[in-house]
């Protein structure tokens, strides 16, 4: 496309706009209005000159209901050119240098395998919003050059096509490559200039029409607003206002400018994680002679909060934390957003390592706080990872995914936490790493399967339940959870895992129902992410009624833990609640180890509690376990809640617990788990002992 002057017919941006801003806003935003508007205009930087146009347009809206009642052309291309389109340019040179640094790789590791199509991901959700936001809303432009603007999008549509088939190859070689050799990235590097070309060239069009349309329509528009003098008509003018502020704003920004959005995030203005990684790499080339750091923060279940509070009240989180960031920042840190809720501080020279430890902990406290969000006050935890270089060591990517690691383990300790880089992190994250290898092909094979440790009445003895434990069973070896199941949520396999016990577990229901009259409750452990989910509840009751079974059979194994995460426990409460009206016998599971104990069962319908073994070993002969131990039981009982012991290992502590009011046991005094079959005969010989008579034969 040609150049083209934009603007010629709009001369400049209307001078009375600032403060019609500020009459329209009223005494107590409207200098609020005027600020926005000022710095927006005056931003000589395009990611922040963006990202406050957007902030304005956002702002205006809220406070008018502008998108009621303005037209499309003053919602949705503004939102093309501060939102849609700089991402696909910004995500694809991400993919573009990822093809180019791997490509040089002497060994592809599998941080590597699991980065790129992470990334693609994001490429592929900013590529294809664009593509459908244009399929669905330009034709509806009737404006003078809309016909023009409409073959732009489809230029951009077919060279998206083109890049994104060379992506797929890049991202497969990539899977399955050792070495950067074995990469197909030459196609997709080649195709990335000419999907931004594409891309610019649709924005430049989008100003363009922006600017004659709405220069075109402001006529009728104030012709209309002047007869009819109503409110709703001020927003359509500032509407059309905002509309050619923008257009004259952006319109002089040059391509070189526009790719430089590549480097930096437009919600906050920060530098992104190209713009880190190019910034490791000229600390690098400087060398340095002192201690060096980095930190990765990042904001607990972001995800939840988003979806709970929507995405404008996200946005402002993370904006609200950039700034907080960079207050407690030092004037050489170097602070960036690397994607979601994660951010990163670089300290290029730290004098004293103990000292620093304790400013990134009062930092940690500091960006932990309250946040006022739909007029609540909202806790947002962050943890952080800490990796320390020695003197004379630079950072590097390297040193990047170490604080990564990092972070991972201050996550698994729990919210605030801080933890440490140490090479037994890598270690552990490598071997995970080769386990998640195998544990796709094992789940695959059906290797992964439960195994059932029986639950009995602690008065009479008889089997009542048995839990689902999964294992890993290959031939004669055996891999208990503890050995596969952290490379499994590593490896994001977790729901693939949950699935195939799920499964199985159904299966020995289905078993259990045509050879035994015994009501067995066979148990299910329900993750947050599977209870977080809508309309989980009544999927699960159909896949249960479908095969011939009764939900009062199953026992929903809910861990206590989940009942911890205030963000995402209105719609776990919801989906218990559900499940237990739909029959199901509801279980709390490592009961006493949470502080939810008591809100658990006051807000749920639990019909029976699990006390963890902790409060179980040796308490036939530790006084000071017995009191808490039989608090926890006199606290279920006296709310008619039925009480199961796990981990019962001697004939003492049995006793004791008999004594004390527990119902159910299970532990290693009973049985250790077992395979399917071995607990199918324990429930036939059992009920051949009861009736004295011989059971159906399984199968038969």
């Amino acid at each position: 496309m040609g150049q083209k002057s934009i603007g010629a017919n709009t001369g400049d941006v209307p001078a009375d706009l600032e403060a019609d801003l500020a009459a329209f806003g009223g005494p107590e935003i409207g200098h609020l209005f005027a600020e926005r508007f000022s710095e927006f205009i005056n931003e000589d930087s395009t990611p922040k000159s963006l990202r406050k146009a957007r902030e304005l347009t956002l702002a205006i809206g809220e406070f008018g209901s502008l998108s009621s009642s303005a037209p499309l052309e003053a919602i949705l291309l503004p939102y093309l050119l501060t939102d849609v389109l700089p991402l696909v340019i910004i995500e694809s040179s991400k993919m573009r240098d990822n093809a180019m640094l791997l490509s040089e790789r002497e060994t592809i590791n599998v941080w590597d395998k699991m980065m790129v199509p992470v990334q693609g991901g994001q490429f592929k959700v900013a590529a294809d919003g664009a593509s459908r936001e244009t399929v669905d809303h330009l034709d509806a432009l009737t404006g003078p050059t809309a016909e023009t603007l409409r073959q732009e999008a489809q230029n951009y549509r077919k060279a998206n096509v083109t890049f994104q088939s060379q992506g797929a190859k890049f991202l497969t070689s990539t899977i399955n490559a050792n070495t950067g050799a074995d990469i197909v990235s030459a196609p997709v590097i080649a195709a990335q200039p000419k999907l931004v070309a594409a891309t610019i060239s649709l924005w430049r069009e989008v100003l363009i029409y922006l600017d004659e349309t709405l220069e075109s329509q402001r006529t009728s528009t104030l012709r209309a607003v002047a007869l009819a003098g109503m409110t709703g008509g001020a927003i359509i003018l500032i509407a059309f206002g905002i509309g050619i502020a923008l257009v004259r704003a952006l319109a002089d920004r040059t391509q070189r400018e526009f790719e430089e959005l590549g480097f930096h995030d437009p919600l906050t203005g920060l530098p992104n994680r190209r713009g880190l990684l190019k910034a490791l790499r000229n600390m690098s080339q400087a060398g340095t002679k002192q201690a060096a750091a980095l930190i990765v923060f990042d904001i607990r279940q972001f995800r939840k909060i988003n979806h709970r509070h929507g995405d404008q009240s996200g946005d402002a989180i993370l904006r609200a934390f950039a700034g907080d960031l960079t207050m407690l920042a030092e004037p050489d840190d170097f602070i960036s957003r690397t994607g979601g809720s994660e951010f990163v501080l670089v300290r290029p020279a730290v004098k004293n390592t103990q000292q620093f430890e304790s400013y990134v902990k009062k930092a940690l406290k500091m960006l932990s706080k309250e946040r006022r969000i739909d007029d609540q006050d909202t806790i947002i935890d962050v943890h952080a990872g800490l990796c320390l270089n020695k003197s004379g060591r630079s950072l590097t990517e390297e040193t990047l995914t170490d604080a990564t690691l990092a972070l991972r383990a201050a996550k698994q300790k729990g919210p605030k936490e801080l933890a440490t880089f140490t090479s037994a992190m890598r270690a552990l994250f490598e071997s995970n790493a080769d386990t998640a290898k195998e544990l796709l092909p094992a789940l695959q094979n059906g290797e992964i399967l439960p195994w059932f440790q029986p639950q009995v009445d602690i008065h009479t003895g008889a089997i009542v339940g048995a839990e689902a434990l999964a294992r890993w069973v290959e031939k004669d070896q055996v891999r208990f959870p503890g050995a596969f199941l952290p490379a499994a949520e590593d490896a994001g396999y977790m729901d693939l895992v949950e699935t195939a016990i799920r499964e199985k577990v159904l299966a020995l229901a289905t078993t259990l129902n045509e050879v035994s009259a015994a009501n067995i409750h066979l148990g299910l452990n329900l993750s947050a992410s599977i209870l977080g989910q809508e309309n989980v509840a009544d999927e699960i009751y159909n896949k249960i009624v479908s095969l011939g079974l009764k939900p009062a059979n199953f026992s929903l194994e809910i861990l206590e833990a989940v009942m911890l995460d205030e963000a995402g426990a209105l719609p776990v409460k919801k989906n218990i609640a559900r499940l237990s009206e739909l029959g199901f016998y509801i279980e709390l599971d490592d009961f006493g180890t949470g502080h939810s104990s008591i809100s658990s069962l006051r807000d749920l319908k639990v019909d029976r509690v699990k006390i963890d073994r902790s409060f179980v070993s040796g308490v036939d002969t530790n006084p000071a376990l017995q009191k808490f131990t039989s608090a926890l039981i006199n606290l279920a009982k006296s709310l008619d809640i039925s009480v199961l012991a796990e981990g019962v290992e001697t004939e003492g502590e049995r006793l004791w617990l008999k004594a004390n009011g527990c119902d159910v046991i299970q532990g290693f005094l009973i049985s250790k788990a077992v395979p399917e079959d071995q607990i199918i005969e324990m429930i036939l010989r059992q009920s051949q002992l009861r009736s004295g008579t011989t059971a159906q034969a399984v199968g038969a």
